[in-house]
């Protein structure tokens, strides 16, 4: 079976491009706003996103990292994989 990249799709695909282009993705630090980390941890895999509380009520990524664990990471417990996260995010 074959794709059919017809009209709907072209025009989907610009609307993508645009969007990702022309939006802001991360934000811009600012020292007087309030800061939330997001951690997660699996068996493979940390990551973990800074936040930040704007004016508009919203909060808004200021950084993120994904990291794949190391052997040795591997057997650490889930709340140690966690706390590797923090550490990874905040260096």
């Amino acid at each position: 079976m074959f794709f059919i990249f017809n009209n709907n799709y072209i025009e989907a695909f610009g609307e993508l491009k645009y969007r990702l282009i022309s939006f802001l993705i991360l934000y811009y630090y600012n020292p007087d706003l309030k800061l939330m980390l997001e951690m997660d941890a699996s068996n493979r895999v940390i990551a973990g996103i800074l936040l930040q509380l704007y004016l508009d009520s919203e909060w808004y990524p200021i950084t993120f990292f994904l990291k794949t664990i190391d052997l040795a990471e591997y057997n650490y417990k889930v709340y140690n994989k966690e706390m590797l996260a923090i550490i990874q995010l905040l260096s």
